[in-house]
């Protein structure tokens, strides 16, 4: 039997690591989530800006490669925002994302009903990076003088009021990259002084921990964690409270393995006098 075990095929693995993605996914249940005080912050900002009537700007400067992690979040903040009529505007500074930004807005807009040119507007991508910022920070209808349906920004009943970057109640970066150290923050929240939170990959979210310290971000969701974490907070579980669901238990079924070849390894090496 321990003979058997020590030489188990790994195709029973794969299929354990397979039945532990595939089960959570296609029968949902509840895990615990812990919500962290960054998410937290984010969640405030939003309640904040619905409290005073404000506009929230959205930056979605990330691209396919980052979808799984990021578009999530992407739809629980604006779900948030549509749910609490808080006003968005979006725009992209990343070349990869104006697709993801369109389908993630439409579909939170088509759940609440919200009015395109008076709840939100959408005006697409501009090249430029930091100057685009500092364009902003400036005069906003100078940077995007229209949006991507063609109607002049002086038109769009959202933006009545948007003169610059520091008339934005909360400032939301979606990254997947350099933007927020090099573009946001120096170029941006730095010069105009406005709250700026970000949503980013795992992997990105330990580098903007000094940003929280100092006061520079307001707040932070990271990865996928991070995304379950706000639907948590929302009280709308969606592809990011599934996912975490199927990477929970995928990582018990490993850690199990693990354990188990360990014991066995341990246990024959005691008999066998080695």
């Amino acid at each position: 039997m321990k003979a058997g075990l020590l030489n188990l095929d790994r195709r029973i693995i794969f299929l354990c690591v397979f039945l532990g993605v595939a089960i959570p996914l296609l029968v949902p249940f509840a895990l615990p989530v812990r919500i962290t005080e960054p998410v937290r912050a984010i969640h405030a900002q939003i309640e904040r800006v619905a409290e005073q009537g404000g506009v929230v700007l959205m930056s979605f400067d990330y691209g396919p490669g980052s979808e799984a992690e990021v578009q999530p979040m992407a739809k629980a903040v604006l779900r948030h925002c549509f749910k609490r009529k808080v006003k968005v505007v979006a725009i992209c500074l990343w070349p990869d994302a104006p697709g993801l930004a369109q389908a993630a807005i439409e579909l939170a807009a088509g759940e609440f009903g919200a009015r395109y040119g008076q709840d939100y507007v959408y005006m697409g991508y501009k090249p430029g990076a930091y100057s685009v910022v500092l364009n902003m920070g400036q005069e906003f209808k100078s940077a995007f003088p229209q949006d991507t349906r063609g109607t002049p920004a002086d038109s769009l009943e959202v933006l009545k009021g948007v003169g610059a970057l520091s008339d934005f109640s909360f400032v939301f970066d979606l990254a997947a990259g350099n933007s927020i150290d090099q573009w946001w923050i120096p170029y941006g929240q730095e010069k105009y002084k406005f709250a700026l939170g970000v949503g980013c990959t795992a992997v990105m979210a330990p580098d903007m921990f000094p940003f929280l310290q100092s006061g520079q971000l307001a707040g932070l969701i990271g990865g996928l964690a991070g995304a379950a974490e706000y639907e948590a907070l929302l009280g709308i579980p969606g592809s990011a409270t599934a996912g975490m669901q199927a990477q929970s238990i995928t990582h018990l079924v490993i850690i199990a393995f693990i354990l188990l070849g360990n014991l066995l390894y341990f246990l024959s090496r005691r008999r066998g006098g080695g």
